[in-house]
């Protein structure tokens, strides 16, 4: 079987993006803070301090998703080749997991989910969680780990849904 190799720091959002995010984190905070600055200032009672509660949640919440995109992560990937699987990749600390062929057991992919289940020949377990990639990635990503568990003659159970334990 061939080499799947995707590079997963390659999406990123665009310039435009990332300062329409940094705008709108921008006026809603300043919206909260016009609030607060008409209640206490101006003493315009009809303007309750709470009613900027709103603004600075909705900035909070904006600031992160502009924080996150903003940040460059570096060295995210997924990879299935001769030698087996090894991918790094996630929001906060990826760490880099490496499987191979020789050590894996057995496989259980569900029919419609984007994880899959690795059972190693020492006991151990390991979930392979692809919600936070492409769906057209993910779709590739398990029909290759798929036919090249087939190919190594390596069980591949399809089941319903996947046990936690």
């Amino acid at each position: 079987m061939e080499k799947l190799f995707f590079d997963l720091t390659e999406h990123e959002f665009s310039r435009g993006r990332k300062v329409l995010l940094w705008i709108f984190c921008f006026f809603f905070f300043i919206a909260g803070m016009g609030i607060i600055f008409m209640n206490v200032v101006l003493h315009q009672e009809s303007i309750h301090i709470t009613f900027s509660i709103a603004p600075f949640g909705i900035s909070i919440f904006v600031g992160a998703i502009a924080i996150l995109s903003s940040i460059k992560r570096t060295d995210l990937f997924f990879q299935v080749d001769d030698e087996g699987i090894s991918y790094r990749f996630g929001l906060f600390r990826p760490a880099r997991y490496s499987f191979k062929w020789e050590e894996i057991k057995e496989i259980r992919m569900p029919h419609r989910d984007k994880r899959f289940k690795i059972y190693l020949h020492n006991d151990e377990s390991y979930m392979v969680n692809l919600n936070w990639i492409e769906k057209r990635k993910t779709s590739i990503i398990r029909k290759h780990v798929f036919y090249s568990a087939k190919d190594n003659n390596i069980s591949v159970v399809k089941v319903q849904h996947l046990s936690s334990g």
